[in-house]
């Protein structure tokens, strides 16, 4: 009964330092500010920008968006233009007159 009290203890003392391991190392992360919830605003000539504009490009679905758009324009003369988001990527589909 006596081996399996100190091996219940040195176990019991080993969980206690990792976990306030653990806190310690917890509190110095929650110290610095939280990157992820920060906003990045870039110009299209930028190299993120770029990535965006080159993600889906002159793909057949927006070929397809402008054709359905451009016959929507033809049906209503007094529509200046139309807009639709492209259901694959997300982008903005604008057609004009």
């Amino acid at each position: 009964m006596g081996d399996f009290s100190k091996s219940r203890r040195r176990m019991l003392l080993g969980t206690a330092r990792w976990v306030g391991g653990a806190v310690a190392v917890a509190a110095t992360g929650a110290a610095r500010p939280a990157h992820a919830f920060q906003s990045y605003v870039g110009t299209p000539e930028s190299g993120v920008g770029q990535l965006y504009a080159n993600r889906c490009g002159p793909s057949s679905e927006h070929a397809a968006l402008t054709t359905e758009l451009q016959g929507k324009l033809e049906h209503d003369p007094a529509l200046p233009s139309l807009t639709a988001f492209c259901p694959l990527c997300g982008c903005p589909v604008t057609v004009a007159r």
